[in-house]
Parts: structure tokens; C-alpha cells; sequence
């Protein structure tokens, strides 16, 4: 029977290392945990066949695709509880990989598995696909590791994912309606247009009716767009493709995540959800006991909103050079005042983890309390504007009817 070497570590957070014979990895994970160990890793001690090519594995990996909050969150759980029940973690992942709906988890997961087996640690096995397991979660797992509570550090990462989740998916339903309707009233608008405002030239062009300004403006402007669609596109693309070009550039992207939170209507929601998604990482990052400033290097990234991570890079160098947090956040003059004192009284009391717990939680509700009342008032007023733009073209249009029996008295009939 081969040999396998292994780290685990005990009940009391001992980091224990030695070499045991088993017939599989399987065998001598589950002889481990038949002693009460909290297994790290397993490796046979002559990989041989095992160690395949990286290149073989970049393969492997699409050129596109990825992995939604939602699927990280369900595999995080499951992994949890894996380790809630004692399952060989290298078993379990092979399960999960075959279970696996998503077809791109499924292949990293069982990289995953075939890493751990081949002797690394979990945190390294993760840290292979970046595109899927981000910094943050890294981290988290290898803190979970070197304090021997990788099952309490999952249970709080599948919560996290899941609360991102749930607030992701408020924003984009707070915004996928009025999406929508502006994209039909502009299809609504170019039908006009196209369409319809030729005909009524033509119209009046045979009456040789005098037209209103109004109606000289629309006429002219479906003019512009019909004698000149092509390179009306073109310009059109042009412009959207060096928008998101602008968009990634540091500057393009501080400046439209700003405008993100100071839009009207939609800012405060957006606003909120960063926030809460900032105080709650945070939060889960300083319970996992990372130090503050390693914490806040990782809370930048999981904010989504350049102009809030680089809030946290300002108040990030004030803490750095010895000030306390909340002046620091304070600030950066980019933080809800509410934040702010929830995150001082934590500090004076010991507490700060789970005050920003509580203030993420807080902002949850006001995020799905602000997405219920908006989904109820914008409805209406979107009606209300696609009417307008609609009663513009319709009324201009018709305007020279008032005046068509002078035009036909005074025109060639």
C-alpha cells in the first residue's frame, strides 16, 4: 500500500503534519477524521502520472464564460457542508463536479479536486482560477485554513455570496423595466420617423402648405436620419465602442461609477447596494480575522464601484499611517453618516465586525424597501414619457391640418 503524507489540524487549532499508508486518498482522509482532525491536504508521496501539464489545463478553460454569484454561492454551501458531515473533501468536490449543471464549474471544480489530491492546499487549489474564486474568496478560505475553522469560513462565504446575490438582483430588476421601456421608445421613435413623418411630408408637399416650426424640425430631423442612416450608425457604433473604451480606461470608469451613485432615482439604490455589499465584506473579512488594512486591500475589489474603492484607498492610507478608521472613512466625504457611527461605536466597543454586519443588513431592507416603491411609481411615469415622446412626433405631424384649408385655398388646388 503506498504512502500518503498529510497536514491537518486538530479541535484546538494545532497544526499536525506525518505520513500514513492507506489504499486511496479517500482511505486516509477518512481515517483522519475518524481521529477527530480537521484535514488540510493529502498527497501520495510519489505523484508520478498526477502532475499534469498547466498547459493542458489552460486548455481546458473557455476563452468566455464564467460563473454567476448565484452558482458560487450554491457550490460554497455544498461545500460546506461537506465538511459539516465529514465527507473527504476530495470525494465531495468529484461529487459536486459531477452534480454540476454549469459546465464551466464543473471542470474547474474538478481541477480543483485533482490539485488538492496532488498535495495543495485548498486556498491554492482555488487561487488557480482567478475568474471564478476572486481574491476575496481566496483569502477567506485560506484564513479559514490556518485557523482550523474552514466550515464556519464557508457557511459565512455561501451567506456573503447569497446576500450579493439577492442585492444584485434588486438593482437589475430596478432597472431592467426602465431599460426596456427607453429602448422601446426609441424603436417607437425611429418607426416615426422612418415611417410614418415621410408619408405626411409627402402630404404636404402636395398641398404646398406653409408647415409649422415644429413640424419643420421633425421633418428635418427625419430627413437627417433617413438621407444619412448609414453613416448615422456607423456613428452611433462609433461613439458606443469609444464610450466603453472611455469606460475602461481608471478615469472613464471612476467618473461613470460616480455618476452611478449620483444619478437621480437609481443613484440612491445603487449607492445603498455598494454600500452594503462594502460594510458586509468588511465585516465577514475582520470576523475571519484578517488584519484591518489586508481587509481593506480586499474590500476594494468586492465594492464594484470605482468611485467608493477609491474612497477606501484614501481612508485605507490614513488608517496605514496610524488614524483611526472612522475619521479615516470620514474623510473621504463618501460614506452615509449613518455608516459611519455604527462603525465608531464598533470600534470603541470591541465590535466592529458585527456593526458593519448591521449596517449592511440595514441597507438590504432600504435597498428592497426602495426597489418595491419604485417599482410601483416609475411604471407610470414611463407610460407617461414614451407617451410624450410619441405625442410630440403625433401632434407635429398634425399641426398643419389646422392650417390645411387656407393652404388648400391659397396652394395650387
Amino acid at each position: 500500500m503506498p504512502n500518503f503524507a498529510y497536514v491537518a489540524k486538530s479541535r484546538t487549532g494545532e497544526e499536525l503534519s506525518g505520513v500514513v499508508t492507506g489504499a486511496s486518498v479517500d482511505q486516509v482522509v477518512e481515517d483522519l477524521h475518524r481521529r477527530g482532525l480537521v484535514v488540510l491536504h493529502v498527497a501520495e508521496e510519489a505523484l508520478g502520472w498526477r502532475g499534469r501539464s498547466s498547459l493542458v489545463k489552460k486548455l481546458n478553460e473557455p476563452i468566455f464564460g464564467g460563473v454567476s454569484t448565484r452558482d458560487l454561492a450554491l457550490f460554497t454551501r455544498q461545500v460546506a457542508t461537506l465538511f459539516e458531515a465529514g465527507i473527504p473533501l476530495t470525494r465531495g468536490l468529484r461529487g459536486l463536479a459531477k452534480d454540476e449543471s454549469n459546465k464551466h464549474l464543473s471542470r474547474v471544480v474538478r481541477d480543483v479536486a485533482e490539485t488538492v489530491e496532488s498535495g495543495n492546499n485548498l486556498a491554492d487549489a482555488l487561487g488557480k482560477h482567478p475568474r471564478v474564486f476572486n481574491q476575496l474568496y481566496v483569502s477567506m478560505v485560506r484564513a479559514g485554513e490556518g485557523a482550523g475553522t474552514l466550515d464556519v469560513i464557508l457557511e459565512e462565504l455561501a451567506v456573503y455570496l447569497e446576500k450579493v446575490d439577492a442585492i444584485k438582483t434588486k438593482v437589475r430588476s430596478a432597472m431592467s423595466y426602465p431599460s426596456f421601456v427607453f429602448i422601446f421608445a426609441i424603436g417607437v421613435s425611429l418607426f416615426l420617423l422612418l415611417k410614418i413623418v415621410p408619408t405626411f411630408e409627402q402630404i404636404y408637399a402636395d398641398f404646398n402648405a406653409v408647415l409649422p416650426a415644429p413640424t419643420q424640425a421633425v421633418i428635418g430631423v427625419s430627413r437627417l436620419i433617413r438621407n444619412n442612416i448609414m453613416m448615422t450608425s456607423a456613428l452611433l457604433l462609433t461613439l458606443m465602442f469609444l464610450g466603453f473604451l472611455w469606460s475602461r480606461t481608471p478615469t472613464g470608469l471612476y467618473l461613470k461609477d460616480l455618476f452611478l451613485i449620483r444619478m437621480p432615482i437609481f443613484g440612491p439604490i445603487i449607492r445603498k447596494a455598494v454600500i452594503s455589499r462594502m460594510t458586509r465584506t468588511f465585516g465577514i473579512l475582520l470576523q475571519s480575522g484578517l488584519p484591518v488594512l489586508e481587509a481593506l486591500d480586499l474590500v476594494k475589489g468586492a465594492t464594484g464601484n470605482e468611485a467608493i474603492a477609491r474612497a477606501i484607498t484614501h481612508a485605507q492610507g490614513r488608517v496605514a499611517k496610524g488614524e483611526e478608521i472612522t475619521p479615516a472613512f470620514r474623510s473621504s466625504k463618501r460614506f452615509p453618516e449613518m455608516t459611519l457611527q455604527l462603525m465608531d461605536t464598533g470600534e470603541e466597543t470591541g465590535a466592529l465586525d458585527a456593526m458593519l454586519i448591521k449596517n449592511s443588513e440595514f441597507y438590504d431592507r432600504q435597498v428592497e424597501a426602495s426597489v418595491a416603491g419604485l417599482t410601483a411609481l416609475i411604471e407610470p411615469l414611463l407610460i407617461v414619457i414614451v407617451g410624450v415622446i410619441v405625442g410630440i412626433v403625433v401632434i407635429t405631424m398634425f399641426l398643419p391640418i389646422f392650417y390645411l384649408g387656407d393652404a388648400i385655398m391659397h396652394g395650387a388646388y
